[in-house]
């Protein structure tokens, strides 16, 4: 058996609420690509925060900062493969993969856009 070691943490503590709430406004469909996974007992989607929760982006845990996306589209925009521009197109490095796909009661957070480019320096 391997050895076991008591360790105290600290993490965010996110607020499933919100990220709930933009996932149902998209019906858990891709904000990038339009996909909509379907799975045994319902479709599947995840809440990617734009700016980043943690130390040092400091980002919000609010419905402008989160975006409803496919785990490759999350995945891609976590590492900075995807990014937007301000107008909400989404960009790959200098190529345009098209409109962000929106709902009139998701507002995004412009800062929140630009601080994701300056976290990749786009």
């Amino acid at each position: 058996m391997s050895p076991r070691k008591l360790v105290a943490t600290q993490r965010i503590v996110r607020n499933t609420g919100v990220a709930r709430q933009v996932k149902t406004w998209h019906r858990d469909q891709c904000q990038v690509c339009g996909t909509r996974l379907v799975v045994p007992g319902g479709t599947y989607s995840e809440a990617a925060h734009i700016q980043a929760l943690g130390a040092p982006h400091n980002g919000a845990d609010i419905v402008g900062n989160i975006l409803c996306l496919c785990p490759n589209c999350h995945v891609l925009f976590d590492a900075g493969a995807i990014y937007l521009r301000d107008d909400l197109v989404v960009m790959a490095g200098e190529t345009e993969v098209g409109p962000l796909r929106l709902d009139s009661r998701h507002q995004i957070r412009l800062e929140c856009v630009r601080s994701h480019r300056a976290r990749w320096r786009r």
